[in-house]
């Protein structure tokens, strides 16, 4: 979850990554497998109209659509471009659905606009009713989209909250239990005031430093089986990928490069907590994870096949 405040700390386990690196597509594999993903957004407004409040509009759905693209595909001449050894082109796409469930040509790809019938949503570890109500009563076949819902975060458990993610179930990766959570609430929410890039188009409601983009990004890496690259703990604990370095906690700003756990820290890593414009890599290993959780796991294996 990358959320300002660290509302929450995740279950700490111990374990250890794959050493194995794969060494980046763009230069070793000519004949890539791209996996590509279809996403639907569930737009939770309160009446508003379309593009005003939480009723984004079409425009800024498609800017962070691009904006995953760029980032997990590390895109040259893009935001999502580093040359960093370890960095990783994922080798993995995203693309609003064409088709609702009923088998009908949407109007706007991808989108699934709700009146949720509240102006504010918390999200607490007792009282939740994103994960009660919103998403059981929205959620489309799992098996068929990447179900994405964008919200107004507010009450005291969401008012600093920019997003959070549903592990992976059955992965066998390490660092994740078996049984992550229920068909019906399978998927990442968003803040909407956090979803999209407001270098690509005039959207006021985004909130810098968090208006990249860089907040779907890293609950995308959650929803593919990545931990914090701090391993939610000390130097004692990691994120299970060796070529992310072991750090003693989350970072906020890439102005400095801390050593911690006796070696440099990666506040550039999508699973950090930086600012929007830090975040540029995702490593050989974290691609490893990611890869084996689309090959293994309920409800992502489906979705690109």
């Amino acid at each position: 979850m990358k959320n300002v405040f660290l509302v929450f700390m995740l279950l700490i386990l111990t374990s250890s990554c794959s050493s194995e690196d794969n060494e980046d597509s763009n230069t070793s594999n000519n004949n890539p497998t791209i996996y590509r993903i279809p996403v639907v957004v569930h737009v939770i407004h309160f009446g508003e109209a379309i593009g005003e409040g939480a009723n984004i509009s079409l425009e800024q759905i498609e800017s962070q659509i691009e904006v995953l693209n760029e980032d997990f595909r590390r895109k040259s001449n893009t935001n999502g471009y580093n040359n960093n050894t370890n960095g990783a082109d994922t080798e993995i796409e995203f693309y609003l659905a064409e088709y609702a469930p009923d088998g009908t040509l949407l109007t706007e790809p991808g989108v699934d606009r709700v009146n949720g019938g509240r102006s504010e949503w918390p999200k607490g570890n007792i009282l939740n009713p994103i994960d009660t109500y919103i998403k059981p009563s929205t959620i489309w076949n799992p098996e068929s989209y990447f179900n994405i819902w964008t919200v107004n975060f507010g009450g005291f458990s969401g008012r600093n909250l920019l997003g959070y993610a549903q592990f992976p179930s059955q992965s066998g990766l390490a660092g994740l239990y078996e049984d992550e959570g229920s068909a019906e609430t399978d998927g990442i929410v968003i803040g909407y005031k956090y979803f999209g890039s407001s270098e690509k188009g005039n959207f006021p409601s985004l909130i810098p430093p968090y208006d990249l983009g860089r907040t779907t990004t890293h609950e995308v890496g959650h929803w593919l089986g990545l931990r914090h690259i701090w391993g939610d703990g000390n130097c004692l604990y990691d994120d299970f990928c060796l070529d992310t370095p072991n750090a003693s906690g989350p970072n906020y700003d890439c102005e400095s490069i801390k050593i911690s756990c006796e070696e440099p820290e990666m506040p550039q890593n999508y699973m950090d907590y930086t600012n929007d414009n830090c975040m540029n890599i995702f490593t050989n290993n974290q691609k490893e994870r990611m890869i084996t959780v689309l090959k293994n796991s309920p409800r992502r294996k489906e979705l690109v096949q």
